[in-house]
């Protein structure tokens, strides 16, 4: 608790005095399937947002050895949902993405989003198609599907992913609220 804590004055610091092209994490949760985070974002021009950035994880190569370090090579392929300007616009966003899982399946949408170039900046507005899908076992997932170069991705978000970052986020903001905008 104490670790999460320090992280998360450190991070309130931070997003107060954001050097620009550095993205500030939020919020992060992941799977075997993908990496998820809420984070902020100032480009050189001095704007300021809120992204949710979905990555897609494909693991590549791997070894695995006992007399040798341990090896994997892994290609990410991530877009990142405009959230909007303000802490506020962010929430409404979430909430608006969070309301697509009572939507009929098939249902789509289109986001504003940026890709991450190879640097880990963010490249220019693109946008990025959500489909409403049915779970094999039961329920629903978000499918988002964008352009990664001449070809596109696809990453997958499930509700309680949504809403654990949602939650962190939400917490983030009670434990430091002068440092949102």
């Amino acid at each position: 608790m104490v670790v999460a804590a320090m992280m998360a004055t450190l991070n309130a610091q931070a997003q107060k005095e954001q050097p620009a092209g550095i993205r500030m994490e939020i919020a992060e949760a992941e799977t075997d399937r993908g990496e998820y985070s809420i984070f902020t974002y100032k480009d050189n021009d001095g704007t300021f947002g809120y992204y949710l950035g979905l990555g897609r994880v494909t693991h590549l190569l791997g070894a695995i050895r006992d007399d040798i370090v341990d090896m994997a090579f892994d290609s990410i392929k991530e877009t990142c949902i405009c959230l909007g300007a303000t802490a506020d616009e962010a929430f409404t966003t979430i909430d608006d993405i969070l309301a697509l899982y009572d939507r009929n399946v098939d249902t789509t949408v289109e986001f504003r989003s940026r890709a991450v170039n190879g640097s880990g900046r963010l490249g220019d507005v693109t946008m990025t198609i959500c489909v409403v899908q049915k779970k094999l076992l039961g329920g629903k997932r978000l499918q988002f599907l964008f352009p990664v170069g001449q070809h596109h991705a696809e990453a997958f978000l499930g509700k309680s992913k949504l809403k654990e970052l949602r939650t962190n986020f939400k917490i983030d903001r009670k434990l430091h609220p002068k440092q949102y905008r």
